[in-house]
């Protein structure tokens, strides 16, 4: 895999990052947007965590005692729900994510991340062209089949 030279290229390396799964909602224009509050997540930078809520203290996302940051799960089930709602613009992957970072029991928050691995699901329309405009940022995208159902014949 290419994390590696992600690490250096986004001077992430000596920050020990963490790698997680990550839903995204993907727009009209073949971008990444969060999926709760639709913020972009840029092409050619990492994405920067800010905290909506501010708990009447302000404070650096992600921060204890608060849902501040950008989460990955350790595994893509934790984001299940997510993949069944509005299935036909969601797509899914692998984050680095760096900086400052709280681990929880399923997974993690942290201060900034950029996608390493993006997979565009058959229930999204227009798949391959979706993946084509995902490749602005420089990761493998993969476009993904739907399982064939097989008749067993007695």
């Amino acid at each position: 895999m290419r994390i590696g030279r992600i690490e250096a290229a986004w001077d992430a390396e000596a920050l020990r990052p963490a790698v997680g799964w990550k839903v995204w909602h993907v727009d009209d224009e073949a971008r990444l947007r969060s999926v709760l509050y639709r913020d972009p997540w840029p092409v050619d930078e990492p994405v920067q965590a800010i905290c909506r809520r501010m708990l009447n203290v302000p404070h650096e996302a992600p921060a204890r005692g608060c849902e501040c940051g950008i989460h990955a799960g350790r595994e893509l089930g934790a984001w299940d729900h997510y993949l069944h709602v509005e299935p036909e613009s969601r797509v899914f992957g692998r984050v680095l994510l760096w900086g400052s970072t709280l681990e929880g029991a399923h997974g993690w928050r942290a201060a900034e991340a950029r996608p390493v691995e993006i997979f565009v699901p058959p229930a999204v329309p227009d798949q391959h062209e979706v993946a084509e405009g995902l490749l602005a940022y420089g990761v493998p995208v993969h476009v993904l089949v739907p399982l064939r159902e097989e008749v067993l014949v007695p």
